[in-house]
């Protein structure tokens, strides 16, 4: 007697697949719900510039959005030639390492010129502050700083 092998059947398959990739994702989204509110960071102090940012009073920030969007947007466009030139040079053969570390360079000076900018516009909204202002200032820091390790970093001043 002959027996017949029956095929599994295409629909199967693809429902297994479907399956096991929906239980990777779930899997997935709890393992990084679990690593990203473990208490491991709550002595770590929020960055230090953008406390600096979100402790300026509202019109503070909005005018220095303002400043700054011409410069976000050169930046932007800067960053996008920057990636395409590392991906033409990671793409290279033979590979040369100096023309990615040349990128690489480019692009923490773009970045410590744009910090340094800010850094400018900062220090001269807080150098006109009164003292007053800038005691309010300095306690809405320490309040960011404050919600930042207790978990409250969302929260508007």
């Amino acid at each position: 007697m002959s027996e017949t092998v029956k095929q599994p059947r295409r629909w199967m398959t693809i429902l297994l697949v479907a399956s096991l990739g929906l239980n990777l994702l779930v899997a997935g989204v709890m393992l990084g719900a679990v690593l990203r509110f473990r208490g491991d960071h709550d002595d770590v102090p929020p960055g230090f510039g953008p406390a600096l940012f979100r402790a300026l009073p509202e019109n503070d920030r909005r005018a220095l959005r303002g400043e700054l969007f011409d410069e976000h947007r050169r930046g932007a466009r800067q960053r996008a030639q920057d990636f395409a030139e590392l991906g033409e040079a990671l793409r290279a053969v033979p590979f040369d390492p100096t023309v990615v570390e040349d990128v690489l360079e480019k692009q923490a000076a773009n970045t410590a010129s744009i910090q340094s900018n800010l850094q400018e516009k900062w220090l001269s909204r807080v150098t006109k502050m009164t003292d007053a202002e800038r005691k309010a200032y300095a306690d809405r820091l320490e309040q960011v700083v404050k919600d930042r390790r207790s978990g409250k970093a969302g929260r508007k001043h």
